[in-house]
């Protein structure tokens, strides 16, 4: 046997039974031999070594621990200690620990040494046999049992059918072109899960299922809950991967169908001898090396029964629907559980499974230029994949689970087959429809009555839009389906067609007997279908919805709309809303004359500094990432369906909502543009495009306006200097208020500077996309402004990864570009350059040519100045 399969044993024992341990060594002389082990203890220790951390480290790698017991152990606190270090070990790595009693003592009365294999036999005493050499020969006999039984727990296999489960992405699996199959391993990403209190009614912290799997000791029976497609099955796949490294025996079962009906221990049993080979017998294992992991628990129909079998485990896994809808009368069966649900990806973790596919393609790339092709499409799919989850929209209206977030992914990226989506709808339009008809093929459903089952879901949204609710009553239901049945013909048993709905997850019945689409982007997608379908007679409704974008439902099923049909009335009545947006103002231009009160102030403004050659982009946008984080966070607090405002934007000054308005406006015009980028005539792309834009610039003159003011100068500055004065009136060395005065100025000047900043950024991701390059760049160029110059190379910047430095050299000696407009251009640069991989001849281009200094440069300028 080779010397990485041996076992490691660890030898705890009192310093004054340390001829008992040289007895006991000789004795291990023959399975150290055989190299089925190696042993360790304290005497190891080699001169100089810290004592106590080689101990430590020691005992944390043994696969068996012995521990010597005796008066001399029971009194000593290491060997207490070690006793209750064991205790964690056994139950974080299911290791063997063994008690042998050296001589009579109260060993009885610690629970947890008597809970241990005693050995000699029946915990006779080594001092109490008549031979010692009959004694340690016992030992010897019991040990080498738990170290073969060991040694075949360690080498049990994983059926080559079942690993291939274990691995398997379903219909990702073929995806890609350029592996023939796509592993779990390639793209898999941890989710978060929010753990429950006790009584289930506060989230007690955010935390990684890696953390919780890596301390499973701490959550060794866990209650999971997770809506459809959170990655449930995944999740338990993943879990038993690790518990499998760490030495456990995890048995996998799901039983839907059959409802976990029979005994628990028979479907263990079965689903142990297909899951691993046959070295060693389901009985063989001992219980607490066996971790239970059940899927779907929420369709067994004996909980409670079940539930009480289990007990006899220490180790649980138990996964259920989206809530904790296990309904049993002994609280006590559910109390040992702790509570876990599975999250939505936050941006972060978004980010990490788009760049786990994209980079399966570009595995190959090095060098800063390929670099930069693998971030362009991680930034394109990312863009993709969060317009599908209706992020730029609204709060969202697809649940940012791996599922969708990789369907989306393949079917919007070149790494999909041809799509057959017919000529009117869009490519994320059928990115939608492809999940609803790949719903309906899992269970069955024939091609020829898909038809029907759309047409069904079409008229329903179209119901619930009309009766302004999102979910129908069982009474309101069956008059829609009497309404349906009179208009059309229902070749599919109604109960059948429900049924399979339901069992898609397309359509939910809560508890309370009310039906709703089970997500909103499929009401989103059936009820702009039905507006698409019947436009001429819906003009009017279509109008009002184009009228009051601000609203998330509006913003939604225009944008839906525009998917569904290439007919440009819907179009043509958004680009008369956002010609009519704030039009009392000029579009801004960030030019000499419009911004001269502010290039005044250039010198306050935070000069742009390139990072240092050692900066690492990948680092930037982890941090970029994490700030996301934080603001997703806190902006989940929308409806299922978005926020119709309904009474409440009677209450909003009209201003207000005329900005939110606008920039739902824009928004919408560029998800149309961007979706239609290929199908919608050049000219047309180029009005949407520039009055998508000028909205954003008018805004951004009505600010410039505003600041220009010395009224709102005053009013700001003394706002940010008030709460300046309550920040640091309790800190010594406070500075006086002409000093306060100009701090409170410099911050005004510097917020409104990077505002100015943020708006064009708005346009360039609102409206940008590297389809409408010549587009953007004719219409630019026509305008021929700073403004329209930043939005340009903004564009190409981000979307093309395109940083054209001599066009920009050129221009920043224009007469007409204002000192801020050129300090914006800086600030673009260096972002751009702070998030992709320059090498060192560019950055050092970037530095001369446009005269932007690193950051080790400012910094001596700076203090050169001082």
């Amino acid at each position: 046997m080779s010397e990485l399969n041996q076992l490691k044993l660890f030898i705890s024992y009192s310093h004054e039974d340390e001829s008992h341990v040289d007895e006991f060594r000789k004795y291990l002389a023959p399975l150290k031999t055989k190299e089925m082990i190696s042993d360790w203890y304290d005497r190891k220790i080699i001169g100089g070594q810290e004592f106590q951390s080689e101990i430590d480290s020691n005992l944390e790698d043994a696969d068996i621990i012995c521990l010597f017991i005796s008066p001399n152990f029971l009194f000593s606190r290491a060997c207490m200690k070690e006793k209750t270090d064991a205790i964690g070990l056994k139950q974080k790595k299911g290791l063997s620990v063994v008690s042998i009693i050296l001589c009579d003592c109260g060993w009885l009365d610690d629970e947890d040494i008597a809970r241990f294999l005693v050995m000699p036999t029946d915990g006779k005493p080594i001092s109490g046999w008549e031979n010692s050499n009959s004694a340690w020969m016992d030992v010897y006999n019991q040990l080498k049992l738990v170290i073969e039984k060991e040694h075949k727990i360690r080498q049990l296999k994983i059926s080559d059918k079942f690993s291939a489960f274990l691995q398997s992405t379903e219909i990702l699996t073929k995806t890609h072109s350029r592996r023939e199959d796509v592993l779990l391993d390639d793209i898999f990403v941890y989710p978060e899960l929010t753990k429950y209190s006790d009584d289930l009614e506060e989230c007690e912290e955010r935390i990684s299922a890696k953390t919780v799997i890596e301390n499973f000791s701490d959550y060794s029976k866990m209650l999971i809950a997770g809506e459809n497609q959170s990655g449930k099955t995944t999740l338990c796949k993943r879990f038993f991967i690790e518990l499998r490294k760490k030495n456990f025996v995890p048995i996998y079962v799901s039983d839907e169908e059959d409802g976990y009906s029979g005994k628990i221990e028979n479907k263990l049993s079965k689903a142990f001898n297909g899951q691993y080979g046959y070295d060693v017998s389901f009985e063989e294992i001992e219980k607490n090396r066996i971790v239970p992991l059940l899927d779907n628990f929420h369709f067994a129909k004996h909980i409670e029964r079940l539930l009480q079998s289990l007990t006899t485990y220490e180790h649980q896994i138990i996964v259920v629907d989206g809530i904790f809808r296990l309904n049993v009368q002994d609280r006590n069966l559910i109390n040992s559980f702790v509570h876990f649900s599975i999250e939505e990806f936050i941006p972060s973790l978004r980010n990490k499974l788009i760049k786990n596919w994209i980079r399966l393609r570009d595995e190959d790339s090095s060098g800063s230029h390929n670099e930069n092709a693998t971030y362009q499409h991680i930034d394109h799919a990312t863009e993709l994949v969060d317009s599908a989850l209706g992020r730029a929209l609204g709060s969202g209206i697809m649940p940012a689970y791996p599922f969708f977030i990789l369907t989306v992914t393949v079917i919007n990226t070149v790494e999909a087959d041809p799509k057959p989506f017919d000529q009117e709808i869009t490519s994320q339009g059928y990115c939608y429809q492809a999940l609803v008809y790949m719903s309906l093929r899992k269970l069955g459903v024939r091609s020829d009555d898909i038809d029907t089952y759309v047409n069904f879901l079409t008229e329903l949204a179209h119901f619930l839009y009309q009766s302004q609710k999102y979910e129908l009553s069982r009474d309101e239901f069956d008059r829609f389906k009497r309404l349906y049945g009179e208009k059309y013909n229902l070749p599919i048993r109604e109960n059948i067609l429900l049924s399979n709905l339901q069992r898609t997850r397309i359509l939910a019945q809560d508890g309370f007997g009310n039906f709703s689409f089970c997500y909103s982007y499929l009401y989103f997608f059936f009820v702009a279908k039905y507006f698409a379908e019947h436009l001429d007679e819906n003009k009017e409704t279509i109008r009002d919805i184009v009228g009051n974008l601000h609203e998330d439902d509006n913003a939604y099923v225009a944008a839906f709309i525009s998917h569904h049909s290439k007919n440009v009335y819907i179009l043509e009545e958004i680009l008369s809303i956002a010609s009519n947006l704030f039009k009392e103002y000029e579009s801004s231009t960030l030019n000499r004359k419009e911004l001269d009160f502010f290039d005044e102030r250039i010198d306050m403004i935070v000069e742009a500094a390139l990072a240092e050659a050692d900066n690492r982009p990948e680092q930037e946008r982890e941090e970029d990432l994490r700030t996301k984080d934080k603001l997703e966070q806190l902006d989940r607090n929308g409806d299922t369906y978005g926020q119709r405002e309904e009474e409440a934007s009677s209450k909003r000054e009209k201003e207000a909502r005329e900005l939110r308005r606008s920039i739902k406006t824009v928004e919408v015009m560029g998800t149309i543009i961007k979706n239609r980028a290929g199908s919608l005539e050049r000219d047309k792309l180029e009005s949407v495009f520039e009055g998508g834009m000028k909205v954003y610039l008018r805004l951004l003159r009505l600010f410039v306006d505003s600041i220009k003011k010395e009224e709102f100068q005053r009013r700001m500055i003394d706002i940010i200097s008030t709460r300046l004065d309550s920040i640091i009136k309790d800190k010594k060395g406070e500075p006086d208020s002409d000093e306060l005065e100009k701090i409170s100025r410099i911050i005004f000047w510097n917020i409104s500077f990077f505002s100015l900043y943020g708006f064009i950024n708005k346009i360039v991701h609102s409206l940008g996309s590297a389809k409408l390059t010549t587009i953007i760049d004719n219409v630019c160029n026509r305008e021929n402004t700073p403004a329209t110059f930043l939005v340009k190379h903004g564009t190409l910047m981000w979307y093309n990864k395109n940083l054209r430095v001599n066009d920009i050299k050129n221009a920043d000696k224009s007469d007409k570009f204002s000192e801020i407009a050129k300090t914006i251009m800086k600030h673009m640069i260096v972002n751009h350059c702070r998030i992709h991989p320059i090498d060192f001849k560019d950055r050092q281009k970037v530095e001369q040519q446009l005269d932007i200094p690193r950051k080790k440069l400012l910094l001596n300028r700076l203090r050169g100045a001082s």
